[in-house]
């Protein structure tokens, strides 16, 4: 195409109201609805990968993928029931909790519904929906203290572990292309023995450390300081990548 040399009749839509193709699902007037990432609005529901859509125009029964629309408010203040707020909250983001619930807390998803734009009570206010529509989740960095020996689960790749305990262990799951973990030594300075155990077949290796198939990390007790830290990247071949070391560590 080329550049305008006239002028246009462009088609337009009235803002603040969308049409999107549904999931299997009921959707209720008046109810929260997310965007799943295959495109398809939902029931809103603090699932991974979900978006604010906005709020239902109508009640839509869709018994098969895509085999109804529904209409959407895309904008507006909205009153709902809310967690647990106060008025001090008022112009803070709040996020999902089901179709018809938020709080300020953005809980495992972090899915974000709008600002509260006036505080009702302790348990409701009125959202703007607005600056949520189609945002995607920013999630906080979960931080997990253990004061005993641990399995790291491969839900929890992109926390960090804190242990102030000594001679404790962190096991981690076998390697995956991706998974991250970031353990931090929290103890006084020469007081904690901190170890992390990979599975069988991995090794640990960087930072001019290179470990053998099995062979734990460990955080130096003699030499150790308060937040010595290790970062480590799963490769899903051979075991785990240092990324990011601070404080004296040796590797079996």
């Amino acid at each position: 195409m080329t550049v305008l040399s006239a002028n246009r009749e462009t088609t337009r839509k009235e803002g603040g109201l969308k049409s999107h193709p549904c999931e299997v699902d009921t959707l209720y007037k008046g109810a929260m609805v997310a965007i799943t990432p295959a495109g398809y609005a939902i029931a809103m529901a603090a699932t991974a990968g979900y978006t604010m859509g906005g709020v239902s125009y109508e009640k839509v029964v869709c018994a098969a993928q895509a085999a109804e629309n529904v209409r959407l408010y895309t904008e507006g203040l909205f009153k709902f029931a809310a967690t647990s707020i106060s008025q001090a909250m008022v112009g803070q983001a709040m996020y999902a909790v089901d179709d018809q619930t938020f709080d300020d807390e953005p809980g495992a998803e972090a899915i974000f519904v709008g600002i509260l734009a006036e505080y009702v009570s302790a348990t409701e206010g009125w959202l703007d929906i607005g600056p949520a529509i189609g945002q995607r989740a920013t999630k906080r960095v979960p931080i997990i203290t253990k004061t005993d020996d641990y399995t790291v689960l491969e839900e929890e790749s992109g926390a960090v572990f804190l242990t102030a305990t000594d001679a404790k262990t962190f096991v981690l799951p076998a390697t995956k292309k991706g998974l991250e973990y970031t353990f931090v030594n929290y103890g006084a300075d020469a007081a904690v023995l901190l170890t992390i155990d990979p599975n069988g077949a991995d090794l640990i290796a960087g930072n001019d450390l290179i470990g053998n198939d099995g062979g734990a990390l460990t955080n130096t007790k003699a030499t150790a300081k308060r937040n010595d830290m290790v970062k480590l990247v799963g490769d899903g071949g051979n075991g785990w990548i240092i990324v990011t070391c601070i404080g004296v560590w040796a590797v079996a």
